[in-house]
């Protein structure tokens, strides 16, 4: 995916991961809120693309609930690095 991936293509690209037919309900669960994981990975990417000195996030695990019921983030790491500003 490109930084200035939309919704749509993040969830067309959650479909090809190889764990996918979790994502549609899988051995009786229900489907998952595959837009709320969607809109959590691509607030991710805001996040890098706007707050200098973010290198990585690590979110793991993101829960995504049953469709219509968003996801969670459980746990975050998020490391950056000092900037320098310039005057």
């Amino acid at each position: 995916l490109t930084v200035d991936a939309d919704e749509a293509q993040v969830v067309d690209a959650l479909h090809k991961l190889r764990t996918a037919k979790l994502l549609t309900g899988f051995r009786g669960a229900p489907p998952v809120d595959v837009a709320a994981a969607a809109k959590a990975v691509l607030a991710v990417g805001r996040l890098m693309m706007t707050v200098p000195g973010i290198v990585e996030i690590d979110v793991n695990p993101l829960m995504v609930h049953a469709a219509g019921q968003g996801a969670t983030a459980l746990d975050a790491l998020i490391r950056s690095v000092p900037v320098v500003r310039t005057a």
